[in-house]
Formats: C-alpha cells, sequence, structure tokens
C-alpha cells in the first residue's frame, strides 16, 4: 500500500462507524458517482504535491483556498507552478468533477470570524439571495450536520461522538448560489460543496488528509 493510501486509509477508517448507517449514500460513492476528494495544508501541498512529482497524488484539478475576514479567495493551483508566497492559512483541495469559481467569494459574516456552533440550535441565515439553515447535532453516536436550502436537508455524519466543531467559512465557492461550508470536527476538516449533495444523507466532499506518520 503506498503512502498515501495509508494515511488516507487511516482518516476514512475514523468515519466508518458512522458512515455504516448511511449504507445508500456510500454505496453510491463505491460505485463511482463520487469519487475521493483530497483536502491538504499549504506546508503539506508544498511539501508532499508541490515539492517533487509523486505517483501518489494527482496532478489536476488542484484548488487553493485562502481565507479572509470578508472572502475566501479561489484560485486554481498547478503543482508545476508553486507559488513561495502562499500563506500558510491556505488550504488546496481536489475534488474531481467539480470546478470551483475562482476569485473572492464572499463568505457568511458570523459574528465572530470562526463560528462555535451551539448544539441542537437551529440556525436561520441569508448567503447573499439564499437563504440557508443548518443544525449540528453531537453526541455519544457522534456529530453530524444538517442543511437546508432551496426546500431540501442534506445531512453529513462527520466525527467521532461529542466532538468539538467550528465552522470556517460559508461561502459560494462552486458558483451555484447556495452555501458551501469549511468545518472542523474534533481534529479533522472537512469541505462540503452543495453541488456535491444530494437530500439526505452524505459523504463530506473532501477531508483534510493526516499526514502522520504510517
Amino acid at each position: 500500500m503506498t503512502t498515501l493510501q495509508t494515511r488516507y486509509a487511516r482518516a476514512v477508517a475514523q468515519l466508518a462507524l458512522l458512515w455504516a448507517g448511511a449504507l445508500l449514500a456510500a454505496s453510491a460513492w463505491a460505485a463511482g458517482i463520487h469519487e475521493e476528494g483530497y483536502l491538504l495544508e499549504a506546508d503539506t501541498w508544498r511539501s508532499e504535491v508541490a515539492g517533487a512529482p509523486s505517483a501518489d497524488w494527482p496532478v489536476d484539478s488542484w484548488y487553493r483556498l485562502s481565507l479572509a475576514d470578508r472572502s475566501v479567495e479561489v484560485r486554481k493551483a498547478r503543482p508545476s507552478e508553486p507559488d513561495d508566497a502562499d500563506p500558510d492559512s491556505s488550504f488546496y483541495v481536489r475534488v474531481p468533477g467539480t470546478r470551483l469559481k475562482e476569485g473572492l467569494r464572499p463568505k457568511y459574516r458570523f459574528s465572530h470570524l470562526i463560528l462555535q456552533p451551539a448544539i441542537g440550535k437551529q440556525y436561520e441565515l441569508m448567503l447573499g439571495k439564499t437563504r440557508f439553515s443548518f443544525t449540528v447535532e453531537s453526541d455519544e453516536r457522534g456529530t453530524q450536520y444538517s442543511i437546508s436550502y432551496g426546500g431540501e436537508t442534506y445531512q453529513y455524519p462527520l466525527g467521532l461522538p461529542a466532538a468539538a466543531t467550528l465552522i470556517h467559512a460559508v461561502a459560494d465557492l462552486d458558483a451555484d448560489a447556495m452555501p458551501d461550508f469549511l468545518v472542523e470536527v474534533g481534529d479533522e476538516l472537512y469541505l462540503l460543496l452543495s453541488t456535491r449533495a444530494v437530500p439526505g444523507t452524505n459523504m463530506p466532499s473532501a477531508q483534510l488528509v493526516a499526514m502522520g506518520g504510517c
């Protein structure tokens, strides 16, 4: 097994118990409807992807996400053209079959730059002209985000039981006028793209790949 496969397998294993209850959604992904997405921190991108060619990593369809107070800057990223000026707070994402909108994408502005949502509270918000809401549940069964817009609800079982969670950004990254979420659950970071979601239970569009030892 390659190094990438080992690291990714360990990250996915943390969600296996929660995803077992979402067999229908998982089966759709296994059938090839959704190919795995990758989410990397800036230093990992520089050392593992842009630093030297590697068969472990794909080289196309990457985007850089740089978070600011009011926006998320989205730009295409090519391993052959690394940018040494990239801030360490940037993330690199690759979600096959999904195109992100380049440029500054306005963020929903919470009262604090990062929101720690109250468990069980429903938040009713507006992003541009789109109304949306979300609720976070976290108990002994796990942590789940339920996001509603356009008359549908999209559920994401994302982490370990009773895990702390933060929202780093809500913005329309894929230009469909619907909210996309960058959230942290426990020690894991997840990207939830609206264009990859179906009503009901979903897996995350991308998960931060743990780069610790094997």
